[in-house]
């Protein structure tokens, strides 16, 4: 019944609340109290020559003594954060997992009482912020020190952030966008190495260039159902959907080619680690989107439809749940890719697709997965994992 629909969807804001508060209170940017105290020298990528040569203003025999002076440096020589157990490491993958999957699937419910995808993925901007603000009001994370210089260095990938998410967005409002979507978005490592060749020259190594074939025969398998005719594909490939999707490729490959030509200093100096940085990237995308809501959608049309909403509340949640889940996922692969060798990080990524395609099939009205789609996918999720091991692997 509706108002136990309503109890279930708030008691998931209150717990995906409450996961988040856990995770960063147990993992996310935390020294142990001995790392800020008094670090080993064997626990750090530098020797006790290596530290004088910097200057630091007392180095002992069997360690380093970590002052305020030279904190910054240590934290930022010193090996990431121990490893975790192998169950906080589930436990995350299984969040990381959850979160991508209640993202695309609250996604699709509030497509079905909002179809205003460029308001709707602001919005999804947006909520993030009613969780990463408060963490640096609170203290739970160190706030970000940048100038304008660092802001307006940042801006190009925040732009592409922007542009990215809501092309991703639009591309799922569409009919059948949802899963469609997700299939030609499993081409992104074709796009990425084509821009990478376009613009830093880099010249993919024989077995990863290989694996890209797979992947594109994949995608272009499902998006025409097996039909690989010129015109199937042509019509296929072609839509509204498919270029929106597309365009998110493109954005999203040239943010990590930007990400990638950062100054070297870049994060460690403007405390941007990966929470923060998703953080004040989340932020300058909404302030960017908000042009585009007023050009490309009609204020009074919002209005007419919030107002003829039958149930506004369930409306509100499933926004809520969105956005959270949407913000969330993004953090957890963060933490997850951060602890993680790059091959593991390859086969979660491509199994994170699989998810996605199975919980859009079970909770999703609409979408379909047909036996050459179900094809299709798997050729193109097999390329991407082979692409993934090949490029980390340099073969």
């Amino acid at each position: 019944t509706a108002p136990k629909l309503l109890k279930m969807r708030s008691i998931t804001v209150v717990a995906l609340l409450a996961i988040a508060v856990a995770i960063n209170a147990s993992v996310v940017d935390k020294i142990g109290d001995n790392r800020l105290c008094g670090i080993h020298a064997n626990d750090c990528k530098v020797n006790n020559k290596t530290l004088k040569k910097v200057g630091l203003s007392k180095v002992l025999k069997n360690g380093v003594v970590v002052t305020k002076e030279n904190r910054d440096f240590i934290v930022a020589q010193s090996t990431s954060s121990p490893a975790m157990s192998p169950l906080k490491l589930t436990g995350l993958f299984v969040l990381w997992y959850a979160f991508n999957a209640a993202y695309n699937v609250y996604n699709a419910f509030v497509k079905k009482d909002f179809e205003f995808p460029w308001t709707i993925s602001s919005t999804q901007l947006l909520i993030g912020m009613f969780y990463a603000i408060p963490l640096w009001l609170a203290g739970v994370r160190k706030l970000p020190k940048m100038t304008v210089d660092d802001i307006l260095a940042l801006l190009p990938i925040a732009v592409l952030n922007a542009g990215g998410h809501a092309c991703a967005v639009n591309a799922m409002f569409e009919k059948g966008g949802g899963s469609f979507t997700h299939v030609i978005k499993a081409s992104e490592p074709v796009v990425s190495v084509l821009l990478g060749l376009i613009v830093n020259g880099v010249v993919p190594k024989p077995f990863t260039a290989l694996s890209l074939l797979p992947i594109t025969y994949g995608v272009a398998y499902a998006s025409t159902l097996g039909n690989l005719s010129p015109a199937s594909m042509s019509r296929e490939l072609t839509t509204k959907a498919a270029k929106m999707a597309m365009g998110s490729n493109v954005a999203f490959s040239l943010r990590s080619i930007l990400r990638k030509n950062l100054p070297a200093d870049f994060k460690s100096r403007t405390n941007l680690d990966p929470a923060n940085e998703l953080a004040v990237t989340t932020i300058l995308s909404f302030l960017l989107m908000i042009p585009f809501i007023l050009s490309f959608e009609s204020i009074p049309a919002m209005r007419a439809v919030l107002r003829a909403l039958p149930d506004k509340t369930s409306f509100l949640l499933n926004n809520l749940i969105c956005g959270l889940a949407f913000y969330l996922y993004n953090e957890m692969q963060n933490i997850v890719l951060g602890s993680l060798g790059a091959v593991p990080t390859a086969v979660g990524n491509t199994l994170k697709r699989v998810v996605i395609f199975v919980a859009l099939y079970y909770f999703t009205p609409g979408e379909t997965f047909p036996v050459p789609k179900i094809v299709g996918c798997a050729i193109a999720i097999l390329g991407c994992l082979g692409f993934a091991i090949f490029d980390s692997k340099k073969l």
